[in-house]
């Protein structure tokens, strides 16, 4: 009777062990946002109405740059200020921080800009002020973790969004 008390102690810490070591892992490959192929995704949008943007550390300010190889639409390269639906209100900064890393996704944004302005000390800067409605991650998704590693790069998962940002941005 006690030999069979426990084993089944045995089993369900097991059992519980188990399920708290396999669910971050199975979590890992669940997919919440599928990434596009850059050229199948313009194919289908309106001209004007989007712009495809890479993180990018060498502008401080806005830190998103929309390159003329990647924006056919575009005659110079433009730093983007974002408002409105941008990715910063959703991913964490602990897998896309590019401080520590030479981590630059892109991404294709969707929505409408506002207003272009030049810098006032640096004549060569465009600033394009967009208001995003969407956005798509373009692949491949890059990470600044070990992640990289293990994670398929053709999806963000549930470990890629900072759920106090999320849950911030859905109750506002």
């Amino acid at each position: 009777m006690v030999l069979g008390i426990v084993g089944r102690v045995k089993r369900t810490i097991f059992t519980f062990a188990l399920i708290v070591i396999v669910t971050p892992i199975v979590l890992n490959f669940i997919p919440i946002k599928f990434a596009v192929k850059l050229d199948d995704a313009q194919q289908n949008l309106e001209f004007g109405r989007y712009i495809c943007v890479t993180e990018s550390k060498y502008v401080d300010d806005t830190g998103w740059i929309a390159k003329t190889d990647i924006n056919s639409h575009l005659e110079k390269d433009l730093a983007v200020r974002m408002s409105g639906n941008s990715p910063n209100k959703y991913l964490s900064e602990k897998e896309f921080d590019f401080k520590w890393f030479e981590v630059e996704n892109r991404f294709l944004l969707i929505g409408k800009v506002e207003r272009f302005e030049e810098d006032k000390e640096l004549e060569t800067i465009l600033y394009a002020n967009l208001n995003v409605d969407k956005w798509k991650i373009v692949y491949p998704i890059r990470r600044a973790s070990i992640r990289q590693y293990i994670t398929p790069k053709s999806y963000l998962n549930i470990y890629d969004y900072d759920l106090r940002k999320v849950i911030k941005t859905i109750w506002q």
